[in-house]
C-alpha cells in the first residue's frame, strides 16, 4: 500500500496524536512532512490539512518550535558549543541557528549563556476532545459567584468579541516595542525591571489597568504600575515585594494591596477564579504578550480596554487609534 492509496477517512484524532508522539521521538533526526506521511501510510497533503486544522500550525512549524525550546533549555544547563547545537536541532550553520533562535526568543543564544531568562517554551502537544452542553440563558451574577460583580466576570468571561476574548496559554510574540526610541525612560526602565524579577521569581502577572495601555507603547505618565496576580498568589505577591501589610478586598468581589518597587507605586489586584478555571487560563485571558526589548511581557490586551470603557475616558481614542492603525479592529 502507498501513502497514496490509503484509505485517509480512516485517520483519527488518536493517530494524530501517534503522529505528534512520533515526531518527540525523533525531533533530533531529519524530519520533512513527506517522511512523516509515509510512516503513517498516509497522504503528505491530507496528513499536513488535518494537522493544521487541529493543531493550528504546519509539522515544520511545531518541529521548529519544540526544537528551539529544547534548544535553549540545554543552552542553559551545558557548555556545548553553538556551532554543535546548531547541528544536533537541525540547522546547516550556526548563522542560521543564531538567527532562528534570536526570531522565536526575541534574543540571541549567547544571552541565555549569560544566564538570561528564557520565558518563551513550547510544550509537547496532548490531543483532547472535551465536549460540554451547550448554550444557556443563565448569567453569572453576585448571587451566583461568591460576591464577584457581574461586569468583573464579562471582562473575564470567554463569551465577549473574539478579540478581546482570546486565550494564549503557549505565547508568541504579538509584537515589539524597542525602549530606546521610547520617551518615558524612567517608567519603562521600572517597569521592564518588575517584568524581568517577577518572570525570574516564577510569578505569574499580567499588566492590568492603565498601565497595559502604556506597555502597548502608547505613552503618558504614570503615577503607579497596575499587575494583576491570581488570587492565591496573595502571600507569595507580598514576599517578592517585602509587604507586611494583607490585600484588601473590595464590594466588587477582588482585592489589592499597593507595594513600591524602585520608588514607584505598584497596584497588585487579585480577581477571584470562581469559574473552576486552571489559574494561568483565568489570569491570561484577554492577554496580549508583547515583546519589550527582550522580555516577553503579558499584558492586558487593548481590544478588551476597547470593548469594555467609557468611551469618554481619557484614552479611549488614543486606544481606538491605535487598533485602527494596527489593523487590529
Amino acid at each position: 500500500m502507498t501513502p497514496d492509496s490509503t484509505d485517509t477517512t480512516a485517520f483519527s484524532l488518536s493517530m494524530l496524536q501517534q503522529v505528534i508522539d512520533y515526531i518527540e521521538k525523533n525531533l533530533f533526526e531529519p524530519l520533512t512532512p513527506a517522511m512523516i506521511a509515509a510512516h503513517f501510510y498516509i497522504s503528505v497533503p491530507t496528513l499536513s490539512s488535518l494537522f493544521k486544522i487541529v493543531c493550528g500550525m504546519t509539522m515544520m512549524e511545531y518541529i521548529r518550535n519544540r526544537r528551539l525550546t529544547l534548544a535553549a533549555e540545554e543552552l542553559s544547563v551545558s557548555n556545548i558549543p553553538i556551532i554543535e547545537l546548531a547541528y544536533k536541532y537541525g540547522y546547516e550553520t550556526p548563522e542560521a541557528f543564531t538567527k532562528a533562535f534570536s526570531r522565536f526568543h526575541g534574543f540571541p543564544p549567547s544571552f541565555v549563556r549569560r544566564s538570561y531568562p528564557v520565558p518563551k517554551l513550547f510544550l509537547p502537544l496532548q490531543l483532547t476532545v472535551t465536549i460540554r452542553g451547550g448554550w444557556t440563558a443563565a448569567e453569572l451574577t453576585k448571587s451566583n459567584c461568591t460576591g464577584q460583580d457581574q461586569s468583573l466576570l464579562f471582562d473575564y468571561n470567554t463569551l465577549i468579541r473574539e478579540k478581546g476574548g482570546k486565550q494564549r496559554k503557549h505565547p508568541g510574540p504579538t509584537y515589539q516595542i524597542d525602549t530606546g526610541r521610547m520617551q518615558y525612560t524612567r517608567e519603562w526602565t521600572v517597569l521592564c525591571s518588575l517584568a524581568e524579577n517577577l518572570l525570574q521569581s516564577h510569578i505569574p502577572f499580567k499588566v492590568d489597568g492603565k498601565t497595559m495601555i502604556f506597555a502597548h507603547g502608547l505613552e503618558f505618565p504614570l503615577d503607579k504600575i497596575c499587575l494583576t496576580f491570581s488570587w492565591n498568589d496573595e502571600d507569595m505577591v507580598r514576599g517578592f515585594f517585602h509587604c507586611d501589610t494583607e490585600a484588601e478586598q473590595t464590594e466588587n468581589g477582588f482585592k489589592y494591596l499597593d507595594a513600591m518597587y524602585k520608588e514607584m507605586k505598584i497596584r497588585c489586584m487579585f480577581y477571584q477564579n470562581c469559574l473552576g478555571e486552571d489559574p494561568d487560563e483565568f489570569l491570561y485571558r484577554n492577554t496580549d504578550f508583547v515583546q519589550i526589548n527582550t522580555l516577553l511581557v503579558p499584558v492586558q490586551s487593548l481590544e478588551f480596554y476597547y470593548e469594555n470603557a467609557e468611551k469618554d475616558s481619557a484614552h479611549y481614542k488614543m486606544v481606538k487609534e491605535w487598533l485602527r492603525k494596527h489593523e487590529r479592529l
